[in-house]
């Protein structure tokens, strides 16, 4: 049996494991460290706008009103300029802040490196065979996050830690397009989606517990409350006296989206062989635990 799933997990370890090497830095680039991501998506997209639309795509699960105001509101801060009522392109204080920020994250993460050249030039090969694979996935809405992350990355050295973490970024993506591509036939707004999941996974089974899980997505209980109420008329969810739970119909739904996710976005890893997913999995579980080391001994200093 191939390891497609131990190596994503290897996948999420590593990447955690690099990130942990150093704290994050966009605070020391801009004026409110909320302002990053959406600057930094405008950067990777520029010379093309970055807009509500655009982004109610990116994540269909949050408010779009959210990112009309955070929009604004990075926008009024001059890192991004308004080309109309919710189209904006970065600006070059926007480019020059995020540019600083990715590069001193680069820069520090490569300095503390400990992997070997040698392998990460072959992890690096690896990694660089499975994007280039999934660019070309022909799945609905294949590649749009995938497109935006990787073709805006900044150059960096081949083999490279941080071009390892441009890799991992890349896969991130293309596993929110594997399953966006799976759920949106279902024609179930993103909102009522996410409060599918959480019911299903038993993470949250009130409107209430909804919110409280999902600050960032900048909804009310009232409207997780519609959302529940549309998922019971559709037969996938039954409300009861301490909450909602999935119905059957509503698990083989969620279920099967979670298989159709995985075969979207296992399908391009068919370009190694299995003698090369297991020379992954060696290779990222031996970089993630030469990381978790170096993080251990940088908390002792």
């Amino acid at each position: 049996m191939r390891a497609e799933q131990k190596v994503m997990q290897l996948v999420r370890d590593t990447s955690s494991s690099i990130s942990a090497l150093t704290e994050d830095s966009a605070g020391e680039y801009f004026s409110e460290s909320r302002f990053f991501f959406l600057t930094d998506i405008a950067n990777r997209l520029a010379p093309k706008p970055i807009s509500v639309n655009l982004m109610s795509k990116r994540t269909p699960y949050a408010n779009p009103h959210r990112f009309a105001q955070l929009l604004a509101d990075i926008a009024q801060a001059g890192y991004l300029t308004a080309n109309g009522t919710d189209s904006y392109t970065v600006s070059e204080k926007g480019a020059a802040a995020i540019n600083a920020a990715n590069g001193a994250f680069y820069a520090r993460v490569n300095k503390l490196n400990q992997f070997s050249s040698e392998k990460l030039i072959e992890l690096s090969a690896l990694l660089s065979r499975l994007v280039d694979a999934s660019s070309k996935a022909d799945a609905v809405n294949a590649t749009f996050c995938l497109s935006i992350v990787h073709n805006g990355h900044t150059a960096l050295e081949v083999g490279s830690l941080a071009q390892i973490d441009q890799h991992l970024d890349d896969l991130f993506a293309f596993r929110d397009d594997s399953h966006l591509a799976a759920w949106l036939p279902s024609g179930i707004s993103g909102q009522t989606w996410e409060a599918l999941s959480f019911v299903w996974n038993g993470e949250a089974d009130t409107a209430e517990k909804l919110v409280a899980r999902l600050p960032n997505r900048s909804y009310t209980a009232d409207d997780y409350a519609t959302a529940l109420a549309d998922l019971t008329t559709r037969g996938l969810v039954a409300p009861g006296a301490d909450g909602y739970t999935v119905t059957a119909a509503g698990r083989k739904v969620r279920e099967d989206a979670e298989t159709l996710t995985d075969a979207n976005f296992f399908a391009p890893w068919q370009t190694l062989t299995d003698d090369e997913l297991n020379k992954l999995s060696d290779l990222l579980n031996d970089l993630n635990q030469t990381n978790l080391k170096i993080a251990e001994a940088n908390k002792t200093k």
